[in-house]
Parts: structure tokens; C-alpha cells; sequence
């Protein structure tokens, strides 16, 4: 069985034989083709070359989009407790966080590539006290499912 194999854009994909599945730790972002089969890993890696070049913004601002409300609402920009709050403020949502400024606060830090999906894990910039930000897409890179 042939050990590896190499991506231009991505790196060196060496076979895990505990995880049975294709990895790459070359960079900062965790990279994983699942498949212990390497004609499907190497089908796996275009669909990996093709999130990578395409990723970055377009995941970032679909969980943006996905998750927004659910930040806004259960994970205030402020604390509840103080008793200075204005709280007509917080009901006009001058204390919301913007779609903007969620995608660009978060940055992906693993990539699992398999036969029907992609599940990737996003460093929450601390928007959720430190939680991962788990999101699901398929192979045309449309988002599926996203959550802490």
C-alpha cells in the first residue's frame, strides 16, 4: 500500500494506520482524506484541494450566516448582570455581534474530507467562551449543519 501522497497546495498526506485514513499535520489546519483506499483517497484529495482554495470565506460567512441568531441570542456581547445596562439598547440589538465580524472572528482548524461530506471544526475566535464550532458541508461546499 502506498503510504502517501502529495497535494501542491496541501502538502504531504501520509496514511494513519490507527485512524485508518489519509492525514496531513503539515500546516496549521488539520487535513484528513477518510479513506484507507488510496484511489479514493487521491478522489478525496481533489475535493480537499478544491475546499482549500475555496474555504476559507465562503465556510467562514455560510456559518456566520447559520449561526448569527444563535449568538446574538444566547451568547450576549454583554453582561446581563450589570446594572447600568440599557436594555432598550440591547432590544434595538446595539450589543449584536455583525455576520461580518462573526466570519472574520473564527478560523478552521480541522478538515475531514470523506465519501459524502466535509466536517470541519472552526477555532471560535471567543465568541463561545472557547467552544469548537463544528459545521458539516457537502462536496459542492454548500453548508449543511453547523453548531458548537
Amino acid at each position: 500500500m502506498n503510504s502517501s501522497i502529495y497535494s501542491n497546495e496541501l502538502g504531504l498526506f501520509t496514511f494513519n494506520e490507527i485512524t485508518n485514513n489519509y492525514e496531513n499535520h503539515e500546516s496549521k489546519i488539520h487535513w484528513s482524506l477518510n479513506s484507507s483506499n488510496l484511489d479514493d483517497a487521491k478522489r478525496l484529495l481533489i475535493i480537499a484541494e478544491k475546499f482549500f482554495t475555496s474555504i476559507d470565506e465562503k465556510a467562514r460567512v455560510s456559518v456566520a450566516t447559520n449561526m448569527i441568531h444563535y449568538k446574538n441570542d444566547f451568547w450576549p456581547e454583554y453582561d446581563e448582570n450589570d446594572p447600568t445596562l440599557n436594555w432598550d439598547e440591547v432590544d434595538a440589538g446595539e450589543y449584536d455581534i455583525t455576520k461580518e465580524k462573526f466570519a472574520t472572528s473564527i478560523s478552521l482548524y480541522d478538515v475531514e474530507i470523506s465519501g459524502n461530506e466535509i466536517y470541519c471544526e472552526f477555532r471560535d475566535g471567543n465568541l463561545f467562551g472557547g467552544h469548537r464550532i463544528h459545521a458539516t458541508f457537502d462536496h459542492c461546499l454548500d453548508l449543511l449543519e453547523a453548531s458548537i
